[in-house]
């Protein structure tokens, strides 16, 4: 039987285990600005999202395309591709502001790691196709070399974005330190 007291206890403890996980994941950006990395759950959940609706939009393509009058299994198979290639620019258009619909279902953002600020309409894009075609094409690299018995080889590719925590504000460059967000938990 759970009372009152009980159930403010958990809903306290579920609390403070959040805000030490963010403590854990603060990251001060390029220009002093200190935010909330986001766990990588919740990343691979926005990313999923955003896969899912470029893919559903290819397959309809498809689909459409291959039982039109004129449509064939080639023309079906290219309009897929080109779908494929287009859609996450033009998705990442709609979703200049850093939140796509991926990001508004965890509760994440993508932002500039050198200021803080959503990327621009262009940017967006790139972002997006990145997510969708580029990470799909790593995969695929990685799981075939992987299967030949090498390893890829390359340098670390430069961060430019980082998805945050939305649950979690931004502190500006020069902020005070604001608890329980910023200091570490008392024993």
């Amino acid at each position: 039987m759970t009372d009152v007291h009980g159930t403010a206890a958990t809903q306290s403890r579920a609390e403070a285990a959040l805000w030490k996980s963010a403590r854990q994941r603060v990251k001060t950006l390029r220009n002093g600005t200190r935010v909330v990395d986001s766990t990588i759950w919740r990343s691979v959940k926005a990313w999923a999202v955003d896969f899912g609706i470029v893919a559903i939009l290819a397959i309809t393509v498809a689909v459409l395309v291959g039982t039109s009058l004129t449509g064939t299994a080639g023309k079906a198979a290219g309009a897929a591709a080109a779908t494929w290639l287009i859609a996450p620019w033009l998705y990442g258009f709609c979703c200049a502001g850093g939140r796509s619909l991926g990001s508004l279902a965890t509760q994440t953002a993508v932002v500039r790691i050198s200021t803080g600020e959503a990327p621009g309409f262009w940017r967006a894009g790139w972002v997006m196709f990145a997510r969708t075609v580029l990470f799909t094409v790593m995969i695929l690299v990685l799981f075939i070399s992987t299967a030949e018995g090498s390893s890829p080889s390359g340098a670390e590719p430069k961060g430019r974005h980082l998805t945050i925590d939305r649950r979690f504000p931004k502190l500006p460059a020069g902020a005070p330190e604001v608890p329980p967000y910023d200091r570490p938990a008392a024993a």
